[in-house]
Formats: C-alpha cells, structure tokens, sequence
C-alpha cells in the first residue's frame, strides 16, 4: 500500500501497482531504496481494495509474457537502429527547408515540402515517445536529454508536460477521471459508462448521437492545434518549466 500524501501520482497509483512500478523504472535496484518511507502496510485479504475486481489470471498471463519478452531480450534497445531513426529524421526536416529555400513558395514546392515535413514529424513523433519512455539508454537522463531534444527542438512541445499526460495514461489506461486521454471535455462521450453517466444526470453538451460525424470536423483539427497547445503553454507557466518553453 502506498502513502497517497508523499507519493507523487496521488490516487492513479494508489492500487496494487506492481506491474506500473517494474514498467515505469529502468534501475529497479536504485528505486526500491526509496520504498521503504512510502510504506504504511499491507492490506489484509478482506479490506476494502479496488484490487479485488481484476482477473488474477489476466495478471499472471501478462507477467508471464513479460517475462518471456526479458528472456527474447525484446527490451533491449539498438543504439545504432535509433541513431539512423534520428538522423534520417533531420535529414527529412532539412530536405524540407532546402526546397522551400531554393525553390520559393510556388505551389508544388509547398506540397512537396508540407509531405516531407509530414512525414518527419509523424516519425518523430514516435521517436519521442520511445525517449520519453526512457526505453533507449539504460540511464534515465540521458533518455530525458535525448527526449528534450526530440519533443522540443523536433516538435515545438513540452517534454515535461507529455511526461505527466503519458505517465498517468500507462498508469490508468482508458480509465475515465484517471487517464487524461480519454477526457474530452464533454466534446465526445466514450465506452460503455460514460453514456449512461451523462443520461443519467441529463448531460447533453452536444448532439452526441451526432458524435460520430462531427468527430471529424472538430476532433483532429482541434486537438493540437488549439487543446493541446493551450495546455503545453499552461502547463509550462504554472509548472515554471522555463528549460521547455525555450
């Protein structure tokens, strides 16, 4: 059981989060010399615990596979596959200005340029989430540093604030008021509670039997350019980030 008051993540991570805890740490023998002081206790079998609903086997069969991928040697990373990754990334960016610069910004010039930069960035998207997940380097800060570069430089994000988002996502997946990719803020209503939740207290922001075809026309166009960037702006400001905001 974790100290909900000294522990960070506060009530995501306020289960049984053994499996979060091996998936989130690299240096797992360094970690657990700052375990101790968060311990309260152990719960006794008949306590109340949100534990209690999950399918035990699920749980054994993931570990199981988890351990079979550690003895495949699946999480360990080739530095050179992610040095070429970086490299044709930039080699793409750099195509992209080049054409701008020597061509103008006539037309096929533009479209040629608006799919190289697509592409790069589409890549480097993922290529940040691997850094982000300190899943490349075996020491921590320099996935941090890599991942700096790359959501930074490469993006024009903030690596903090996709660290806190994407933390709580592995954390709670798909669960409502924990995972923050599943808020929509009311644009969208999503699974199998949340519909009866908003029928019930007669929640009606939008037409959401309409959902499905207004997604289109206000979702992808609206997530980044506009939600995610008042968000990456905040986030920088009221957490003093000043190392992402430049």
């Amino acid at each position: 059981m974790v100290d909900e008051e000294k522990h960070e993540a506060h009530s995501p991570l306020a289960t049984n989060s053994s499996d979060v805890f091996l998936a989130f740490h690299r240096n797992l023998d360094f970690v657990r010399k700052f375990m101790k002081p968060l311990l309260i206790g152990e719960l006794a079998p008949e306590e109340p615990s949100q534990d209690h609903s999950k399918n035990s086997q699920i749980t054994e069969d993931f570990r199981a596979l988890r351990k079979t991928a550690e003895d495949m040697n699946l999480f360990k990373s080739n530095h050179l596959f992610f040095l070429l990754y970086l490299a044709h990334i930039i080699v793409m960016e750099s195509i992209a200005w080049f054409t701008i610069f020597y061509f103008g910004n006539g037309w096929i010039a533009t479209v040629i340029t608006a799919f190289i930069l697509a592409t790069s960035q589409a890549q480097a998207g993922w290529l940040q989430h691997d850094y982000g997940h300190l899943s490349v380097y075996k020491k921590s800060t320099w996935n941090h540093i890599a991942h700096k570069f790359m959501i930074g430089h490469l993006k024009g994000a903030s690596a903090n604030w996709w660290n806190h988002r994407h933390f709580q996502h592995h954390a709670k997946p798909n669960i409502f008021h924990k995972d923050p990719d599943v808020n929509m803020l009311h644009v969208f209503v999503l699974g199998k509670w949340q519909p009866i939740e908003y029928g019930k207290k007669k929640l009606k922001y939008l037409p959401y039997n309409h959902q499905h075809e207004y997604f289109f026309l206000i979702g992808p166009p609206l997530l980044i350019p506009l939600y995610f960037q008042y968000q990456i702006i905040m986030s920088m400001i009221v957490h003093r980030d000043w190392v992402d905001a430049f």
